[in-house]
């Protein structure tokens, strides 16, 4: 028997897969302006396969239906003269594609029937179903059985099926077997066990008490989440749960990746396709290195959002706060707003950190310092230890001065120039409307690239969408520019996400891309190309063995994303819906982890190129710290210092 018996289900009922199905036939509705809904597509396939199967039942034995026949018949009804050729087609791949996610192998079950294989015997699968064979080889072949397995027999080919017992007879007619010398296998009681006994098939009847208790509380689970929000993210996470042979031995950086890191992930990007469906965005780009990753788990749960293939097209975008930095000055200078951004990071204290940042050359604008009287050396860095308000205010003068703004411009015009080409060769300009993703958290190199471009006529509109907006400094927000917290946003009050704050460091390095830091751009024969940092100093070899160590948390996110997606077109839910699961998560994995699960993610010390080598101050580094930053003997045998670092960030919270 297939289902129950050689496949297990990952859900207690299976015609919730007709649900999806009738999304995806309400959608490819709408694309032919064919006006529909699920509802009634629900009903109309309900209605027309019970009619099929009643219809049938008066001639042969079993009141058995036929796929094709019944969803041709709903599909002509729905669709008329408009209905495509090949929408059948479609409509049946996308049922099995759905199928096959929410059916595993039974791991004992498939090593015996290799050993099976292996002594000569002849395997047969059998199932009384609505699909017809050519689907379950589909099936068959997607779990790795079909070099076991000489033929699938279905009850929807002949409409005789083993219920009645009228499927035994022609299966020993077509295949010439020996009812002596064949055992049945199922999990039906009547069908797989009663009907071939009584004709003289020796049968065995699986009775697997574990997977009865499993589907069970799956059951369960889906009962409570039709009366609280929380239970759908406890019910879809129960859906994506490994099962049989996917409970291998994993490294725990695997588990840290699939059960939290990757379903943190998973939730931003659903909810940023929610926002691209809201506001008709047709291209994202990924941005920063951490966007490599964000990107892998766009791709990988776009084809279950997007089946028709109608989602927004996608691209990586080489670019980084450092790389765009220069190109934002050209047009418009040193802002006060990026002057103020560049001297924010902790280790920046001095004019020198600020050309850094925006290639300038400090020695060829000293002279508009000292005019006011102060050096490439007053510290104006915001955090440095030894800030001064007067160099501050000096600097102020400084930003104002015209010619201070034109020697800006012309040092940072070649480096707009390249940036601009490199956007041209992504097709940035070729839209009206354009998603920016990024991690967060000041929405940095949004901000640059919209400045670089600001005097274009073609400049699209910019949805900014990052995990986390922490909102430190002001960020235009106008028509033509947005920037959006999808997990945490600093101008909506949600405490659990804001506990991002905590682990922004550990994110950054999980996500990282294994490519070097991108520090600019170069014109050769015309073309624009990325320049990235070299890897043969300390901080490039330490990155290099960090993407390695991170592996199987990659491995984990890229799983968990898929399941997600799947899981995400079976139940439905929104990112509304799912908001009180995550933030359980939050509450389990951020404030209150296990010590050895805090010591296992943050492997690495966190590099910051943004960032220079200055002295901060005691209170900008009292500020940086958390539970995350904890020693270890701290986290061990300090029984308070979980709660106490909830409260303290509760309190930061509501000082906010």
């Amino acid at each position: 028997d297939v289902f129950d018996t050689l496949f297990i289900r990952r859900v207690p009922d299976p015609n919730m897969i007709k649900i999806p199905v009738a999304y995806f036939i309400c959608n490819a509705a709408a694309q032919l302006k064919v006006t529909t809904n699920v509802v009634e597509v629900r009903q109309l396939r309900e209605r027309i396969e019970q009619a099929h199967r009643d219809k049938n039942g008066a001639t042969y034995p079993d009141f058995e239906a036929r796929y094709d026949d019944y969803m041709q018949e709903v599909l002509e009804q729905i669709f008329g003269k408009k209905l495509p050729n090949d929408l059948l087609a479609k409509v049946a791949a996308y049922e099995i594609e759905l199928e096959s996610a929410m059916i595993v192998v039974r791991e004992e079950a498939l090593a015996w029937v290799k050993q099976l294989h292996q002594a000569g015997k002849r395997i047969f699968l059998i199932s009384d179903i609505y699909l017809p064979a050519k689907y379950l080889k589909v099936l068959a072949q997607n779990k790795g059985l079909s070099d076991y397995v000489e033929d699938v027999i279905s009850s929807a080919d002949s409409f005789n099926a083993k219920a009645s017992g009228a499927a035994w007879p022609l299966v020993e007619k077509k295949y010439k077997l020996n009812k002596d010398k064949w055992l049945h296998i199922g999990d039906n009681a009547h069908s797989d066990y009663l009907m071939p006994k009584k004709f003289g098939i020796k049968a065995m009847h699986l009775h697997d008490i574990g997977e009865h208790h499993r589907l069970s509380l799956a059951t369960r689970y889906n009962f409570y989440a039709a009366k609280r929000d929380f239970w759908k993210g406890r019910n879809q996470m129960q859906w994506m749960l490994p099962l049989e042979d996917e409970n291998k031995d994993r490294s725990p950086l695997y588990s840290d990746g699939f059960e939290f890191f990757g379903y943190l992930l998973s939730y931003f990007i659903h909810r940023l396709m929610e926002r691209c469906e809201t506001e008709k965005i047709e291209r994202v780009y990924f941005c920063s290195r951490e966007g490599w990753l964000f990107k892998q788990v766009w791709d990988a749960m776009l084809p279950w959002f997007f089946p028709l293939g109608n989602g927004p097209k996608a691209s990586y975008l080489y670019v980084s706060r450092m790389a765009v930095a220069s190109a934002a000055c050209s047009p418009r200078g040193l802002t006060p707003l990026n002057a103020q951004v560049a001297r924010f990071p902790k280790g920046n204290r001095d004019f020198r950190d600020i050309c850094r940042i925006f290639k300038l050359n400090p020695e060829k604008l000293k002279h508009h310092l000292e005019a006011v009287g102060i050096t490439i050396e007053s510290p104006i860095g915001f955090q440095s230890a030894d800030y001064s308000q007067d160099a501050d205010q000096r600097f102020s003068q400084v930003l104002q001065d015209k010619k201070f703004q034109a020697d800006v411009k012309k040092q940072t015009a070649d480096n707009n120039k390249a940036f601009q080409l490199y956007l041209e060769s992504e097709g940035f300009f070729d839209q009206k409307k354009v998603a920016i993703v990024d991690i967060g958290w000041l929405g940095t190199i949004q901000h640059y690239l919209s400045d670089a471009i600001d005097k274009r006529r073609d400049k699209p509109r910019i949805f900014g969408f990052a995990i986390g907006a922490i909102r430190a400094a002001p960020y235009r927000n106008d028509e033509k520019n947005s920037l959006e917290g999808l997990v945490f946003d600093a101008d909506r009050l949600s405490f659990y996400s804001s506990l991002t704050n905590n682990i922004k460091p550990v994110l950054e390095e999980i996500c990282r891309a294994p490519h070097p830091t991108l520090i600019g751009y170069e014109i050769k024969a015309g073309k624009p190309k990325p320049v990235f940092r070299h890897t043969d100093d300390e901080i490039g070899q330490a990155e290099i063995a960090q993407s390695k160590y991170y592996a199987p948390l990659h491995e984990g996110v890229i799983d968990c994303a898929k399941r997600y997606g799947a899981a995400a077109q079976i139940y439905r839910y929104s990112t509304g819906e799912l908001r009180p699961w995550l933030n359980f998560m939050y509450l389990s994995k951020v404030a209150f982890p296990k010590t050895v699960e805090i010591k296992r993610v943050r492997h690495q010390a966190h590099q910051d190129d943004f960032s220079g080598g200055g002295k901060p101050s005691k209170k900008a580094i009292k500020e940086d710290l958390s539970l995350w930053t904890s020693t270890e003997p701290k986290l061990k045998f300090n029984p308070f210092l979980r709660l106490y670092w909830y409260i303290n960030s509760a309190y930061r919270f509501l000082r906010h």
